[in-house]
């Protein structure tokens, strides 16, 4: 009889086990930074997600985009999970030489996913064979436009400035006629966004591929920064500020052309609203038959989850969000870029483009966009600052850009330790 019991106790105690273990969840842990809106469309989507796979929880864990970094490096330091990380573009290639990222495709059976994304968005997340980022929160520069004020100004407003010529002519003409502002470019932190942009879209290199050279000191970079002294110190078409100061003025109907993120779209149709006709076009060309190369703004995911459970659970994450459908979703709730091949071939994404047209030049630059430049582990913020300082005194205009280039790209390879120039 005690056998008879004794057996039945462990049989008991088997079977409870086996249900413990069925039931039993894998937590997995998401760094991100998204806020307000944005983030209502993440949740939504990690919700979805979760009922797809009842085994797992998504723990999203927010800090702002300026601390990200840090908060990231902090918990992986202290051993605390991480599993998705969302990191700033730049910081990429530090990242991936100094955290223990996981390449995407370390298993190929598992990486299918990477397929769904344009290779030229996961070309900021390769070393070697490795990919250690698929893109998610990009956004892609874009020229948006005062409508009323080109009308007032004689400008053909259904017409957006192609080149950067005319862009000049365009602000010159509303300057003269409307004495208002007629023109303001994106600077971002320590204006090193704002200056890549115009260097690389004039064909000139920015960083070199590890990040610890400076090499925009190039005929075709000096002209992209001199373009930039003349708004602001010869034409005076750009005021002296920064960008969230441009961004109220434009949505004021103050300012008549500025360069912004494709990710502030959704809110700028709404502030503006009422108050003046919006038009977005495309970023201007230096050369009209020549491509753009626009690096991308915005943030990456990078893996950390370890072997097991939670390294599975993290890539049917990723797999989930690079789906078509999922991506477009997020593009469309977000305001971020659509991020899969083809979109349109998606009937949600093509309907919502056929009611909301001004997106239209967004997935027009998909095929356009590069990857960011990426900052290598050694003296990158102090050539940063000497970025921020260039550009001041390029708007000071004193000294053309011909005489304060070469010297400030000097400093900051010397400030990085640059030796393979």
């Amino acid at each position: 009889m005690l056998r008879l019991l004794a057996f039945i106790g462990a049989f008991v105690a088997s079977i409870l086990t086996l249900s413990n273990s069925s039931n039993a969840e894998t937590s997995i842990t998401f760094y991100h930074y998204q806020s307000g809106s944005s983030y209502t469309a993440f949740r939504k989507i990690l919700d979805g997600f979760e009922a797809e796979h009842r085994g797992i929880k998504v723990k999203d864990i927010f800090s702002q985009s300026e601390q990200i970094t840090a908060e990231v490096q902090t918990a992986l330091a202290a051993r605390r999970p991480v599993d998705i990380a969302t990191v700033i573009g730049k910081n990429i290639v530090y990242f991936v030489n100094n955290t223990p990222a996981v390449p995407l495709n370390a298993d190929p059976g598992k990486a299918g996913f990477l397929a769904e994304d344009l290779p030229n968005f996961l070309d900021i997340g390769r070393s070697g064979e490795k990919v250690f980022a698929v893109p998610h929160a990009y956004g892609t520069p874009m020229l948006y436009y005062n409508k009323d004020m080109f009308r007032a100004a004689g400008l053909d407003p259904e017409t957006p400035p192609r080149t950067w010529d005319e862009v000049t002519k365009a602000a010159v003409a509303i300057h003269e006629k409307l004495r208002a502002p007629g023109f303001a470019h994106l600077l971002a932190s320590m204006k090193d966004y704002g200056t890549m942009l115009f260097v690389m879209n004039a064909g000139s290199p920015y960083l070199s591929a590890d990040g610890s050279c400076a090499l925009f000191d190039t005929p075709q970079g000096i002209k992209a920064l001199q373009l930039w002294q003349d708004l602001v110190a010869t034409y005076k078409v750009t005021p002296i500020a920064n960008d969230r100061q441009y961004m109220a003025a434009f949505n004021a109907g103050q300012l008549a052309m500025f360069v912004n993120s494709s990710a502030g779209l959704a809110s700028t149709v709404q502030v503006t609203k009422g108050k003046f006709e919006l038009g977005v076009g495309n970023y201007p060309r230096f050369v009209e038959s020549e491509a753009r190369k626009l690096p991308n703004s915005g943030a990456a995911l990078m893996l950390y989850a370890p072997p097991g459970e939670r390294r599975d659970a993290a890539l049917a994450l990723l797999a989930y969000l690079s789906r078509r459908e999922v991506s477009n979703l997020w593009a469309r709730e977000s305001g971020y870029m659509p991020l899969a091949k083809d979109p349109l071939g998606d009937p949600a994404m093509a309907a919502y483009v056929e009611g909301f047209p001004l997106v239209k030049p967004v997935i027009a630059q998909m095929a356009e966009t590069v990857p960011t430049a990426t900052w290598g582990e050694h003296g990158a913020l102090e050539a940063q600052t000497i970025v921020s300082n260039l550009i001041d005194e390029l708007w000071a205009g004193h000294k053309s850009a011909a005489e304060l280039v070469p010297p400030a790209v000097a400093a900051m390879n010397a400030a990085m330790g640059c030796t393979r120039r």
